[in-house]
């Protein structure tokens, strides 16, 4: 018994790491595994081991607890003041106090799969199959690279741990930080050995569907690439004197565009495949497509163009579960703590099913320049349109016989939204009349109309006071107007959802834009950066481009992975890596171009009409230090001399 409750108490210390410990010494809680060699002879134990190192990946779908960078900046607001995501977007962080210690968990968890790879070797369990062990020690060194490449995003080069600690030898505790170089290298290295030893995609058992496979271990090598290429860490002049002990620079002085090169190749070769595709599906197969907009070329089918798909149930498919669950674009997904909870409550107004999940509703919403993005049905701006498609003012009467026809439910559109009822809270905005497939497959607003379990329609009023609006309480608000429905089906009848929800790490999409950037800034002119660009933007029902320059094409990519990947964790990323996010600039209606800055949205402390104004509902802050997260300072504090703080911190 003694030896069962030893090994038991082992193995949930793998699950949830101990908590009030820096990032070396947490180790210690596990050195002893070493002396227990029969926790790595038994299946059961082993398997439980190799379920240890995915407890490092972060539930990305707490989005204001647990991973602040989907629903932060310039794409959402916290719901409440108090709410973590909110706070850090405010800048109110520090050193000392740095909100979410990524640093120490990702260390945590990379020592979990260290120990996996050092032990595996020991399993003799009769009960395993040929090569299933070497199998789950793919999947930890394949967990290993990601949680390091996440670490490189958020932090900037670390200290390379490759195996797990021997306290006895003080002089060997890797401290130093390696530079970029060699952190690249390194995980570089680790997914050419996964790609070599996972198993494709199609060979994952349908129990196991989530494990990594070879083709995502190729398509995080490309993000990785695209990462390094990138002007942040790829000649930055700004980091000039950011140097080692040793006086080595963490980043390379003088930029390299054959990193470029290297990122469109990795993405290439995914594509090359050929095993993977965006989701698509038939236009008015048994059910009426909305029509496309006015543009030349809406008449050219699928891939060609954008005719012969459903655009909103193409891209709606990709997120709101049932049978597209699992599709052709997929290439990561993963399943988190509570994520079909906490993906769908984002899109119902608070008195949904009467109140159902109101303490839990409206926790983040999308900003106004987030709104502001998206483009017309005809692939122009709001810029570009205003005052003939585009109105920034007041509320239709009418809407716009595309998707907000106003009649409750119509067969003629999947939104159901009520301008031909006598209830005023039916009435939606004009600035979301005549836009694009993916901004309502994304984004909700005053006046969307949801279908209760119990049959009727129920029109969100965000209006101060109302009961899906601003309160003065300890419940959270829509305070932009504009709560995120990307993860709601159209059939769903409760705030929970009614069906499990995806949550895709890597997929096709970000793969064509990655592949048409990294092309774009190696061969510009290059015909496959339209090919891809097109074809993401064919499959939103848009138009596509024609050649231009670098750097016409450069900002159609921003803006593309902009509204593209909503709130999927990309935004936050992107924006540092392009080195966008410390702009001050402001656009034609008030958004800051970078991420700190006045962040606007709809009047939410009105009660009346001017709710449809643009209005400022907070400020954020980020300054060129917030470029990398502070290593928390109790960490550097424990090798101090040797451990390098990031430049501001």
């Amino acid at each position: 018994m003694k030896n069962n409750t030893s090994k038991l108490l082992i193995l949930l210390l793998l699950v949830f790491p101990a908590f009030n410990c820096h990032y070396l010494e947490a180790d210690e809680y596990l050195h002893e595994v070493n002396n227990l060699n029969n926790i790595w002879t038994q299946r059961i134990d082993i398997r439980k081991a190799w379920a240890a190192c995915y407890g490092g990946i972060p539930n990305y779908t707490d989005m204001v607890g647990s991973w602040p960078f989907n629903t932060n900046y310039d794409e959402g607001h916290g719901g409440l003041d108090n709410y973590s995501n909110l706070i850090f977007a405010q800048g109110k962080f520090n050193a000392d106090n740095p909100i979410y210690n990524f640093w120490s968990n990702y260390y945590k968890a990379v020592r979990t799969c260290n120990l996996f790879l050092e032990n595996y070797h020991k399993a003799n369990d009769k009960l395993l199959v040929q090569g299933e062990v070497e199998g789950y020690a793919a999947d930890a060194r394949f967990l290993r690279a990601f949680f390091y490449s996440q670490m490189l995003e958020l932090y900037g080069p670390f200290p390379i741990v490759s195996k797990t600690i021997d306290y006895s030898k003080t002089e060997e505790l890797p401290t130093n930080r390696n530079t970029q170089e060699e952190c690249v290298n390194f995980i570089i290295a680790d997914l050419d050995t996964c790609i070599k030893q996972l198993p494709v995609k199609e060979d994952i058992l349908s129990s196991e569907l989530g494990r990594p496979s070879r083709e995502a271990a190729m398509a995080l090598k490309a993000r990785v690439l695209l990462w390094d290429a990138s002007p942040l860490v790829n000649g930055n002049p700004d980091y000039s004197a950011f140097k080692d002990a040793k006086g080595r620079p963490y980043f390379s002085p003088a930029a390299d565009p054959l990193k470029w090169k290297k990122a469109a190749d990795a993405a290439k070769a995914v594509i090359d495949l050929g095993k993977f595709e965006l989701h698509t599906v038939p236009a008015n197969n048994g059910y009426t497509t909305v029509p496309l907009g006015n543009f030349p070329g809406n008449n050219v089918a699928w891939p060609n163009g954008p005719a012969g798909i459903d655009p909103y149930r193409s891209f709606k498919g990709l997120f709101s579960g049932g049978k597209s669950y699992w599709n052709k674009e997929a290439i990561w997904i993963v399943n988190l703590p509570d994520q079909t909870f906490n993906l769908s409550i984002l899109g119902f107004p608070r008195n949904y099913n009467n109140g159902e999940g109101a303490l839990y509703t409206a926790r983040v919403c999308a900003t106004q320049k987030l709104v502001d993005a998206f483009f017309m049905n005809n692939g122009a701006t709001i810029e570009e349109e205003n005052r003939k498609l585009y109105n920034d003012m007041g509320v239709s009467e009418n809407g716009d016989n595309f998707y907000i026809k106003g009649s409750g439910k119509d067969p003629s559109t999947p939104l159901i939204t009520g301008f031909h009822l006598s209830n005023t809270n039916a009435k939606v905005p004009n600035r979301c009349l005549n836009r694009e497939a993916r901004f309502y497959a994304t984004i909700g607003f005053i006046g969307r109309g949801y279908e209760q379990n119990n049959g009727t329609l129920y029109y969100a009023d965000y209006k101060a006071n109302a009961l899906d609006g601003f309160l003065q309480s300890d419940r959270p608000s829509t305070r932009s107007g504009y709560p995120i429905v990307k993860w709601v089906a159209d059939d769903d009848q409760k705030a929970g959802g009614s069906s499990d929800k995806p949550y895709h790490v890597i997929r096709l999409a970000e793969i064509y834009l990655s592949y048409a950037e990294a092309l774009n800034e190696y061969a510009p002119g290059d015909a496959d950066v339209l090919k891809y660009l097109n074809l993401v933007r064919f499959r939103a029902g848009l138009p596509g481009y024609s050649p231009a320059s670098k750097e016409i094409m450069r900002e159609r990519i921003k803006r593309e992975r902009y509204v593209e990947f909503a709130f999927e964790g990309k935004r936050y990323f992107d924006s540092r890596r392009w080195k966008d996010a410390a702009k001050t600039t402001r656009d034609t209606w008030g958004n800051s171009t970078g991420m700190g800055g006045l962040v606007y949205g709809c009047n939410f402390t009105a009660a009346d009409g001017s709710f449809y104004d643009r209005a400022v509902i907070d400020g954020y802050v980020f300054r060129p230090k917030n470029y990398f997260l502070p290593i928390p300072f109790q960490e550097v504090a424990n090798y101090w001399g040797t451990l390098t703080q990031n430049p501001g911190w």
